[in-house]
């Protein structure tokens, strides 16, 4: 009789354990959800979507390279971690924010493999093959792209650009994202949490001009979010980057039109090494850089 209840205790304390855990997890993905959507909605509450709020640059002028930064613009306090989104790059049909890129390392900067300046070869036809970057107080830093990796698998639509040399400190190194499980980010689908996009699209159908204005987005899809903040995903999106914001500071998840980069780290580090050989073969490098991505200090819960 002894052992039986001995039994049943052991069984029923097993059972807590694993009920408290599940408890808890519960609770660290709400918490996660909930300070997610906080850093959204303190940013854009009280204030009207529109250009004037959501234009990374209150004047821009690609030929001079003169740029303001918009002081209005919805998300102005992270504007210094937003100057590693390329601002402009030629050769003149893409010459804009279209198919830009995102810096990864001080020398690397992340593409959209299908929509980059380097698609068809174009840095190779314009030389120096140019990639801009407006600092936080709007000087203007132009570097050059003298190699690039397009990813071969055809499940993974990313390529990595290396620069001539590091770009200077105040033009941020975008962290990325911790590992996500699929758990996690259903939840954050479900729960309708938004990232942040700066969109690389051109003229849209209604004739107006979406470059480098920062949106919201639904973080659970590969589509940005109608509403005030949002707008549908149309061509020329691609290479947009994503970020979730959160207290640690713009985590960097997913490429538009590429999918997520969080959990591909290992295969954009490997991107990383294959850029690096490839500009050793055409010898304007020597030897690899042995750069990696960082990844954002923030838990990530694991439901």
């Amino acid at each position: 009789m002894g052992r039986k209840l001995l039994s049943f205790a052991a069984l029923v304390g097993v059972g807590t354990t694993v009920l408290i855990g599940v408890v808890a997890g519960q609770a660290d993905v709400n918490a996660f959800t909930k300070s997610l959507r906080a850093e959204v909605d303190s940013r854009t509450k009280g204030k009207v979507a529109s250009p004037e709020t959501m234009n990374v640059f209150s004047s821009k002028d690609h030929v001079r390279g003169k740029y303001v930064r918009n002081p209005k613009l919805w998300c102005a306090d992270l504007v210094p971690q937003l100057t590693g989104c390329a601002a402009w790059k030629p050769p003149k049909e893409y010459a804009g924010e279209l198919f830009g890129g995102v810096m990864i390392t001080p020398r690397h900067i992340l593409f959209c493999r299908h929509s980059h300046p380097a698609w068809d070869g174009g840095w190779m036809k314009v030389q120096p093959q140019i990639i801009r970057f407006v600092t936080a107080d709007s000087k203007t830093v132009d570097m050059k792209l003298i190699a690039n990796a397009d990813a071969k698998d055809p499940d993974l639509d990313l390529c990595v650009g290396l620069l001539h040399e590091d770009v200077p400190q105040n033009i941020h190194i975008v962290p990325i994202m911790p590992r996500m499980t699929k758990s996690l980010l259903q939840k954050l689908a479900d729960n309708k949490i938004q990232d942040l996009a700066v969109s690389q699209a051109n003229t849209r159908p209604d004739g107006r001009k979406h470059e480098a204005m920062v949106y919201t987005s639904d973080s659970g899809r590969n589509a940005l979010a109608s509403g005030p903040w949002g707008h549908s995903i149309y061509a020329g999106d691609s290479g947009t980057p994503r970020f979730y914001l959160t207290k640690a500071g713009l985590g960097l998840h997913q490429i538009t039109g590429a999918g997520s980069v969080h959990d591909n780290l290992s295969r954009v580090e490997a991107l990383i090494e294959a850029c690096d050989d490839s500009a050793i073969a055409r010898g304007v490098l020597k030897k690899r850089t042995g750069l990696k991505p960082k990844i954002l200090n923030v838990t990530v819960p694991s439901p």
